[in-house]
């Protein structure tokens, strides 16, 4: 394998590590062509509740202390679930 090989594998292994959701609140990104309300029954179906959301409805910060609440996000139908300090990059300027 050539440096720019390992280069790109240790890139897409330090962004899994550091996308995986972990604790309590998930960055939640559903169907961009649902509405904020169906970005939050997709939370309500999961078990979380609605925290924080930006400019665009269907990405939303969620919460739940229940164990497996990532995994319960995409059975109700989210297509990304991410550790919601990336949310960070979303919120607007003051």
């Amino acid at each position: 394998m050539t440096i720019s090989a390992y280069f790109a594998f240790s890139f897409v292994l330090l962004a899994a590590v550091i996308a995986r959701p972990t604790g309590a609140f998930m960055l939640v990104v559903t169907d961009p062509k649902l509405s904020a309300e169906g970005n939050m029954a997709v939370i309500a179906k999961a078990g979380g509740r609605f925290v924080w959301a930006g400019r665009a409805p269907w990405i939303s910060v969620a919460q739940s202390d229940e164990p497996g609440f990532a995994e319960r996000l995409f059975d109700a139908g989210a297509y990304l679930v991410l550790n919601h300090d990336l949310a960070v990059g979303c919120r607007e300027g003051k």
